[in-house]
């Protein structure tokens, strides 16, 4: 949606006086008809601007702020996970996917979620796929926490990444949606816009 600028009203009300004025003709009546007018036009021009803000206020993408807890149907508790970063488990040690819920309610929400990141899909040092998940060294040398409490993001335009060891905010609409690859399976999907450091 285009937005009209001052100038643009400015040379429309120019427009609709000049209108006006040729209507009116020459005679008091008609200079009194284009004061009319023009004052008619610059009201309707400004009704009009107003109109288009308001739609376009509207249309502005509300971003919901989660945490980990909000991707878990309501009466399910995440199991605390007892991470050992000094233990590198095998494949073996990996827990099987179960069969958790979701939230319905956030599919289709724009969202931002923080957590770290497990790159997936690396391209000249930038990343184009990631799992989002709530502790660091998830899916990596430690078992993947449960599906609903890992997120499946994409990026159009592939990110860069500073570290894994910091976590970030990723901001993008989500969906419920099952992803299953080869570290672990998660029961949302983003499509990834921002990453950015996350402030403790």
């Amino acid at each position: 949606m285009r937005y009209l600028l001052p100038m643009d009203v400015r040379q429309l009300a120019a427009t609709a006086a000049r209108a006006a004025r040729h209507l009116g003709g020459k005679s008091a009546g008609g200079v009194e008809a284009a004061r009319v007018g023009w004052r008619g036009g610059l009201v309707a021009l400004l009704a009009l601007v107003l109109a288009g803000l308001v739609g376009c206020a509207d249309e502005v993408e509300q971003v919901r702020t989660l945490t980990w807890d909000d991707l878990l149907p309501e009466g399910e508790v995440a199991v605390p996970q007892a991470v050992n970063h000094a233990f590198m488990p095998t494949f073996d040690d990996f827990p099987a996917a179960v069969d958790v819920g979701t939230v319905a309610a956030l599919d289709g929400q724009v969202v931002r979620l923080p957590g770290f990141v497990v790159p997936l899909d690396v391209t000249e040092g930038k990343v184009a796929s990631l799992l989002l998940v709530p502790y660091f060294g998830a899916c990596i040398h430690q078992p993947p926490p449960p599906p609903n409490q890992i997120v499946h993001v994409s990026f159009a335009v592939p990110v860069e990444v500073a570290s894994m060891y910091d976590p970030v905010w990723v901001t993008g609409p989500m969906r419920v949606e099952t992803y299953s690859g080869a570290l672990a399976e998660a029961s949302y999907v983003m499509d990834g816009r921002v990453v950015e450091p996350y402030e403790y």
